[in-house]
């Protein structure tokens, strides 16, 4: 049994480490590529699937944001282009548009929409955290 212990001990240990949540790299450390999902809750449709990807290249910050619309079976999408930056925890966009929207990075890597001063949305807004995905550099 005592040659048992270091085994279990290790075994454990490693586990463990399967469990830990990784957060995502900050939108500002660097070069590359940058993607979130998530699926909030919807009061006319099934649900609301969003992909949110932002690039870097130097001082090129572009994003695609694109949300599905789950209706009855057939799917509405809607896609967003336009440009990111960083205040803080903050990511501020400006879509090609003239759309604005506004996400906090959170502590763990997720993304939660924001009013346009940055402030929280009231409870019971429906949206949810969006979760990290993707994080590569360079690309």
């Amino acid at each position: 049994m005592r040659c048992m212990l270091p085994l279990l001990v290790l075994l454990g240990s490693v586990s463990l480490v399967g469990c830990e949540r990784v957060a995502a790299p900050a939108p500002e450390a660097g070069d590359g590529r940058l993607e979130w999902r998530g699926i909030s809750p919807c009061a006319d449709c099934d649900g609301i699937d969003t992909v949110l990807v932002l690039q870097r290249q130097g001082d090129a910050r572009s994003y695609r944001l694109a949300e599905t619309y789950r209706v009855g079976g057939r799917d509405e999408p809607f896609v967003e282009a336009g440009q990111w930056r960083a205040e803080g925890a903050l990511i501020r966009m400006q879509g090609e548009d003239g759309s604005r929207r506004v996400y906090a990075v959170l502590p763990d890597g997720r993304l939660q929409v924001r009013d346009g001063a940055g402030r929280r949305l009231p409870p019971g807004t429906g949206r949810h955290a969006l979760e990290p995905v993707v994080a590569r550099d360079g690309q």
